[in-house]
């Protein structure tokens, strides 16, 4: 796999020279299903872009039940904003969906190059923006459709996670049990028929 490919495809803008830099900065991880990147309650900066595979996020209830929060496949982010934005420890764990390779880079350094490179500025503020749209059009799905509408949602918007994530995380990404997520999904398949 290429790396520095990977990530200037990503972000075009980016000369050879800066790919090289920040990639100087990281490492590249294999994760197998179900091993964790980032622990709840873990103090960290490491950030994940995700160059193959598929990651979620979670967040652990007192009965022991898993939300998942964020679904990140390709060239998607998956940090403890909790750690990198407040220093706080993560509220969340990242694991691994599916067998995913991603380019890990402790946050500090890169933050650290924001304030001298524009590059860095630019590569930031990309990322930022996109994690800020995805989470207010999902706080907007929560507020205002129903469960059966969060699905076709996710269908129209994120199609590759219907055969990629267990129904049990689908279901916990639009607020539903694995049951109801069922039943919606019979009925559906009920009246195309």
């Amino acid at each position: 796999m290429n790396v520095n490919h990977k990530i200037k495809s990503r972000f075009p803008y980016l000369s050879d020279t800066k790919v090289q830099e920040i990639v100087s900065h990281g490492q590249v991880i294999a994760l197998n299903p179900g091993e964790i990147f980032i622990q709840a309650g873990e103090r960290t900066n490491k950030v994940g872009l995700v160059l193959e595979g598929l990651m979620r996020n979670y967040i652990l209830c007192d009965n022991g039940r898993e939300i998942t929060v964020v679904f990140a496949s390709a060239m998607q982010p998956v940090a403890s904003y909790a750690g990198i934005f407040l220093n706080q420890p993560s509220s969340e764990a990242s694991k691994a969906v599916e067998h995913s390779i991603l380019f890990s880079i402790d946050f500090d350094i890169f933050k650290n190059n924001l304030e001298s490179d524009p590059i860095y500025t630019r590569v930031y503020s990309d990322l930022v923006q996109e994690a800020l749209v995805a989470a207010i059009a999902r706080i907007e799905d929560f507020a205002k459709k129903s469960p059966e509408e969060r699905y076709l949602r996710l269908m129209d918007t994120h199609a590759y996670l219907i055969d990629r994530a267990p129904l049990k995380h689908l279901a916990s990404y639009i607020g539903i049990t694995p049951v109801s997520l069922s039943r919606i999904r019979r009925r559906m398949a009920t009246c195309k028929a």
